[in-house]
């Protein structure tokens, strides 16, 4: 890719588990990317400038458009790279419902959240760094208490071991992948945490290799790769990228009375140190919508996200 206005370029770092879904799906896609390293804590400064406050990863910028949440940037990915598809198996309708138990954030039952669990109970250094807990705990809205997790071990790993034997008998009939011979957005959702467990000093490892059809599925995903990723870009340039571009043409449309386009909008994000964004419905589907900020350090731009990622409310 010449044309940086056209590049994807992933804002992550090496060990984010929703960056690693992304990595998967860029792999299965042979997609061509660059990534822009974001620290794993705040602040990120640059990264704010770009987003109008948004702090979680992974984010993907095409130019002056930015995409929040994976389900949002894996739907651009399937666009713009449509083959081979990253709804094979699952199909679109039926990803929504495995996503929310494979992704499923703090405190809801699910893979993700018991594999966190299970990992900072003891298991993983940066769990005893006051400064990541506190961070963690900023943007939860509740403790990020490793000690507490540490106490709930023995029914973390009773619940952990549950969602590891759903997938070793989801895998049970021989199939290849979780939804048949190819990889698809569930095996890239279930496998981001399986990786993330691998950070650990060992213990869960261990428990994952009570599960070898697991381990085999594991082994085939991780074959995939991450794609084509080019020389990374610096914070700066991704900056520099997005005041130079100009957003990609919108059918500016919305499916709703109530919201129709050009409406003023505040976003609520649903995370508990996410300022509000005042911004412009541009465009609004049943699934998403994209939004110009109301104000923007980089100049124009166009935000992209599904409707799970904030609250809505005029202005």
């Amino acid at each position: 890719m010449t044309n940086a206005a056209e590049t994807l370029i992933l804002h992550h770092y090496a060990m984010s588990p929703f960056s690693e879904k992304v990595r998967v799906i860029l792999g299965l896609k042979s997609a061509q990317w660059r990534g822009c390293d974001q620290p794993v804590v705040m602040p990120k400064d640059a990264l704010l400038v770009l987003t109008g406050g948004y702090r979680r990863i992974p984010v993907l910028q095409i130019g002056a458009d930015l995409y929040f949440d994976t389900t949002r940037i894996i739907d651009e990915i399937e666009r713009r790279v449509p083959l081979p598809s990253a709804y094979a198996g699952v199909g679109r309708g039926m990803a929504s419902a495995v996503t929310g138990w494979t992704d499923a954030w703090a405190g809801q039952p699910g893979l993700f959240w018991t594999g966190v669990v299970a990992l900072f109970s003891g298991d993983f250094d940066v769990a005893e760094d006051p400064a990541f807990a506190a961070d963690r705990a900023a943007l939860l809205g509740m403790p990020f208490d490793g000690a507490a997790m540490m106490a709930a071990l023995p029914e973390t790993e009773r619940q952990l071991r549950g969602c590891l034997d759903l997938l070793e008998r989801q895998l049970g009939d021989g199939r290849q992948f979780l939804f048949g011979s190819q990889l698809d957005i569930a095996d890239a959702g279930a496998f981001h945490t399986i990786n993330f467990l691998r950070y650990g000093r060992g213990r869960n490892v261990r428990i994952l290799e009570e599960f070898p059809r697991l381990l085999a599925w594991e082994a085939r995903v991780r074959a995939v790769g991450h794609g084509c990723r080019g020389e990374d870009v610096s914070r700066e340039e991704a900056i520099a990228i997005a005041r130079a571009a100009t957003p990609a043409p919108l059918e500016r449309k919305s499916v709703h009375a109530d919201l129709p386009s050009g409406t003023a909008i505040r976003l609520s994000y649903n995370d508990a140190n996410t300022p509000p964004l005042d911004a412009v419905l541009l465009a609004a589907d049943h699934q998403f919508i994209s939004v110009s900020p109301a104000t923007s350090q980089v100049g124009d731009l166009v935000i992209h996200m599904p409707y799970s990622t904030a609250r809505i409310s005029k202005r």
